[in-house]
């Protein structure tokens, strides 16, 4: 961990639903820093939103409030201001969705599945930040909630949650935009609901889930799955991110722990305690 020094931002969660903060790592030779601060709450409370970091501007998008109210709704906190605070004067996804997944792919944001009230989604679309404008995209093959979205390769991989029989599943499937078409890749060695998951080194990693401190990974070469040591604590709900080549995990349901994985030694260590339990948060690096 020598030398290093960035900051992650961590959104809302179901216990703190409009809480944001600001998370300062630095350890060298010297000394060792970690800092929490607070930075300006979202307008809405959000249950299990999605977010990304578009050049700074933080976009964060649908979520539910209570067991019945579902957004389609998205507010930007824009870092790049002196004083930043949240923005909700923008373009609302064409579908409400909870409990979904996004990420960045070519300058374009991708959201897909979650939960409304018509039921668990197959469903996805894309926001052109420039454009401003909102389009649909073909559904995956599956159903799913509580999932994980990541982008690697100039593709696009769905990976577990809830399918639509109510099940945890280990299905993985990839979005060509060359092709517009999804398909299926070798599925994970475990069911994984309410799992989080990061590219690191060509590698995709999901990271727990209910019930599960266990962590696997595909080659994006060989599409084959391993093992990777299990996280010190069971996460369901947690969120992550990649950080100079380390990948940080932060909270869960009853974690209020961060850890960090360093793919040099192949290990989990634990870094510092969060304030308040977080579970289904948004963690983005800025």
């Amino acid at each position: 961990m020598k030398g290093q020094s960035d900051e992650i931002l961590i959104i809302g969660g179901e216990s703190c639903q409009q809480s944001v903060a600001k998370f300062f790592h630095q350890d060298n030779f010297f000394t060792k820093i970690i800092q929490w601060s607070n930075m300006p709450n979202t307008n809405i409370a959000r249950r299990s939103p999605s977010a990304v970091n578009y050049n700074q501007q933080i976009l964060l998008m649908g979520g539910a409030e209570g067991l019945s109210t579902y957004y389609n709704s998205v507010e930007m906190l824009d870092l790049n201001d002196e004083n930043p605070k949240w923005d909700s004067n923008l373009p609302s996804m064409g579908e409400k969705r909870y409990a979904f997944a996004s990420a960045l792919l070519d300058g374009l944001v991708y959201c897909a599945g979650g939960w409304n009230d018509t039921g668990r989604l197959s469903s996805c679309e894309i926001y052109n930040p420039k454009e401003r404008k909102w389009s649909s995209i073909r559904n995956m093959n599956i159903k799913r909630s509580y999932h994980a979205l990541v982008s690697a390769q100039g593709l696009l991989y769905a990976l577990g949650g809830w399918n639509d029989e109510g099940n945890t599943t280990n299905t993985a499937e990839f979005y060509d935009p060359r092709n517009g078409k999804w398909e299926y890749i070798p599925p994970m060695k475990t069911c994984r609901g309410g799992l989080t998951a990061v590219v690191l080194n060509n590698e995709i990693y999901a990271i727990g889930g209910k019930y599960l401190s266990s962590v696997e990974k595909c080659n994006l070469d060989t599409k084959a799955w391993i093992d990777v040591p299990s996280m010190n604590e069971e996460r369901y709900g947690g969120s992550a991110c990649v950080v100079d080549g380390f990948i940080w995990v932060f909270g869960g349901q009853g974690a209020k722990t961060v850890e960090f994985y360093d793919p040099a030694t192949n290990k989990w260590q634990v870094s510092t305690n969060m304030d308040r339990e977080r579970r289904f948060h948004c963690v983005l690096s800025i």
